[in-house]
């Protein structure tokens, strides 16, 4: 919003140089058209009409810049989650599909975990939601600051993320969910001045080859309510909702 304010001034004032300098080659374009002996020598007056062109070409040339930027900056805030700076679910289907379609080309391991804040709902009802979205903003760092950069994030729901993990095998899939896991265990304490312990559940799938994005998601969603029906503030590989039983073993820890 602020550098969309700022940008509006800036065109503002550019409209303003434009009109000036559009005056400008006016006067100078009816002074050539009137010309007699006391005027000024037609080459000084070409020679401003021609600077008044470049001065003008320059203006266009910056604020076309400036609108490039503004297009790329509002385009990246539209894509992403203003609490957590994670991708939309929308922006997110399309990218990982192509992460997908990757996998296959180079037949790299591609790994996806799922991760849900445990008991959001309460800590919501109990503190406030504007604690609740301090809380993911907070977490969301935390999760960022374990990754790669060619790691896909997306805030998949309230208080679910998505992480895709290219070129990574499920074993060092669910290293990095014990991480994770641990980091959020360091966030509990106060915040905004309010006594908050908090964990999350976490559900890892690597991707087969006849997976589409659904049965990936799916699969790792079960690794989700194994973690969640074994106590939570853990991990847990997903299978395929049939191979799945009530006690939804195994659980992993390292």
């Amino acid at each position: 919003m602020k550098a969309h304010s700022n940008f509006t001034l800036f065109q503002r004032l550019s409209n303003g140089v434009m009109l000036l300098i559009l005056i400008l080659s006016g006067v100078i374009a009816f002074m050539l058209s009137n010309y007699h002996d006391n005027s000024p020598a037609p080459q000084t007056l070409i020679a401003l009409s021609l600077v008044c062109m470049l001065l003008l070409i320059a203006l266009l040339v910056v604020v076309n810049t400036a609108f490039t930027q503004l297009r790329k900056q509002t385009a990246g805030d539209h894509d992403t989650d203003r609490l957590t700076g994670f991708m939309y679910r929308q922006i997110f289907n399309q990218v990982f599909e192509q992460a997908l379609l990757d996998a296959r080309r180079t037949l790299e391991p591609l790994s996806l975990i799922m991760i849900d804040i445990d008991h959001f709902k309460l800590i919501n009802e109990e503190h406030g939601h504007l604690t609740g979205d301090s809380l993911l903003t907070l977490l969301s760092k935390s999760i960022q600051s374990l990754l790669r950069a060619s790691d896909i994030t997306c805030r998949w729901d309230g208080n679910q993320f998505l992480v895709v993990l290219k070129d990574c095998p499920e074993k060092d899939a669910c290293r990095l969910a014990g991480n994770i896991l641990k980091k959020i265990r360091e966030q509990q304490g106060p915040l905004n001045g309010k006594a908050i312990n908090v964990t999350a559940s976490i559900g890892v799938a690597q991707m087969l080859s006849t997976d589409n994005s659904q049965a990936l998601i799916a699969r790792a969603e079960t690794g989700l309510y194994s973690a969640r029906d074994n106590g939570r503030d853990t991990f847990a590989i997903g299978y395929d909702w049939i191979l799945i039983d009530y006690y939804c073993e195994p659980i992993f820890e390292f």
